[in-house]
């Protein structure tokens, strides 16, 4: 091998000289005309001597090629001690989801092409792992990080999270990860929903950060899942794990109702009794203003109006808008926790601020010995300051997440999620500021992922958190 290597050498050094010599010297390439002469010898008899069954399939393969790609079938097929190596056809045990794509998978070896869609990337992967062929394990996976963004039809993020966490790669697993959890509403309606384990339904459950509709559709999502028939005859079981895990104080009374009603409740009545009565007794004691003291459930991220936690900050014409006209500010409070209609009643129950966000860039003006001074960045900035008039006997700690939509493939997703804490409290009312939360570049590009026909669409929610009471 050193004499190869060295050979190879001494040919480079030779050309060199060559084309010193001889500046008309030119390469040239016929690497299309090279790979379809590979092409024509996929699954052909000419010349093959081996074939691969797979299921009730027949492939004519060769050997040379197979082994080149290969270093598994290089052991399968060139070691004395592997039985496969001494028979003209073997049989090779797939997994059920990957046969139907090994054509495709072995056509890539003779073609170094492959057609992917996120139905079939998957299996693909698979295979491409099981027999090492790292060329094409990297394009898949840098094909999932492309197509995290799907429709619900098509989606498949949930798969290839799993496979993620499997196999140990963490880059991917956290894009699935901030995907899921800022697009909860896209991946609840994803056909393989149904198909995760009830350890990762606990998994995503057990969030306060994922960003959802309503606990509601939270709800009734979880309930097809529990309804799946993989899962009916071990309902008790799966229902004593799950349930904890849905905020029933997060949803309104008239809903409570249709799930007891719901024929799953009915059936499985104790499992359901005591969350349903405290979640009665949280909106009873609160819409006669008083103080629930089991209620321990936190918001998520709610897009629902019921709730009442969140603001948009959206500019229109985003291009179009100068920067000392871009800045938005709004004043809003937030509830304490989900009260229903009680807190329109009990403003003791709201804690109210003002949002201040800069999408051109941070700017502001003051007063200095009667002259206007200005100071300015071009840094997307967001301050969020506290304005309730009552004195805090205990800190306000408010959980704040920033979102700003994107569209792709045709579907409106969330495409970029910032969540901050800050400590309210009556002794230090400084406010939150971020003054650097999303590059301004990223805004001001041509065709920007992160506007919408030119239009930036942005949130911010607030939840307030912890114990918290008002003298």
């Amino acid at each position: 091998m050193a004499t190869d290597r060295q050979q190879g050498n001494g040919d480079d050094s030779s050309r060199e000289k060559w084309s010193d010599a001889n500046p008309s010297l030119e390469t040239v390439k016929n690497d299309t005309q090279f790979i379809l002469r590979f092409k024509e010898l996929y699954n052909s008899e000419v010349f093959s001597d081996i074939i691969l069954r797979v299921g009730n399939e027949r492939f004519f393969a060769h050997k040379f090629m197979l082994i080149t790609a290969s270093e598994v079938f290089d052991a399968m097929l060139n070691e004395a001690r592997w039985r496969e190596s001494r028979q003209p056809e073997i049989s090779l045990t797939e997994e059920e989801e990957c046969q139907p794509v090994f054509s495709t998978f072995l056509r890539y070896i003779y073609t170094g092409s492959v057609d992917l869609t996120t139905d079939t990337v998957l299996p693909i992967l698979l295979l491409s792992d099981k027999y090492g062929i790292q060329t094409l394990r990297q394009s898949s996976v840098e094909y999932m990080a492309r197509h995290i963004v799907e429709s619900p039809n098509t989606n498949r993020t949930l798969s290839w999270y799993q496979y993620a966490k499997m196999t140990g790669n963490q880059e991917l697993q956290n894009k699935c990860s901030q995907f899921i959890l800022s697009n909860f509403d896209i991946i609840l309606k994803a056909t393989d929903w149904v198909e995760l384990t009830k350890e990762e339904v606990m998994e995503f459950l057990s969030s306060s950060d994922i960003l959802v509709h309503s606990e509601m559709q939270l709800w009734l999502h979880l309930e097809k899942w529990l309804m799946h028939e993989s899962r009916v005859h071990k309902l008790d079981e799966y229902l004593q794990k799950v349930l904890p895990l849905i905020h029933f104080t997060m949803i309104p009374p008239k809903k409570l109702l249709q799930i007891e009603e719901s024929s799953l409740c009915q059936s499985h009545r104790s499992h359901f009794s005591e969350k349903l009565s405290l979640a009665y007794r949280h909106h009873s004691l609160l819409f006669d203003q008083v103080e629930s003291a089991a209620n321990d459930e936190p918001f998520r991220n709610y897009t629902a109006e019921e709730y009442g936690i969140y603001h948009d900050l959206s500019l229109l014409n985003y291009a179009s808008v100068s920067k000392i006209d871009s800045k938005i500010s709004h004043k809003f409070s937030v509830p304490l926790r989900f009260i229903s209609q009680a807190a329109q009643k009990n403003p003791t129950q709201m804690v109210s601020f003002e949002v201040t966000f800069w999408p051109k860039g941070y700017y502001t003006t003051f007063n200095l010995y009667g002259h206007h001074i200005g100071r300015q960045t071009d840094n997307v900035g967001l301050r969020i300051r506290r304005t309730s008039a009552e004195k805090l006997v205990l800190p306000v700690m408010g959980i704040i997440t920033f979102i700003i939509y994107g569209m792709n493939n045709g579907v409106r997703y969330v495409a970029f999620t910032h969540t901050m804490k800050h400590m309210f409290t009556q002794e230090d009312n400084a406010p939150m500021e971020e003054e650097d939360i999303f590059p301004l570049k990223n805004l001001i590009l041509d065709n920007s992922p992160y506007l919408i026909n030119g239009n930036l669409d942005a949130k911010i929610f607030i939840k307030v958190q912890n114990a918290v009471e008002f003298s």
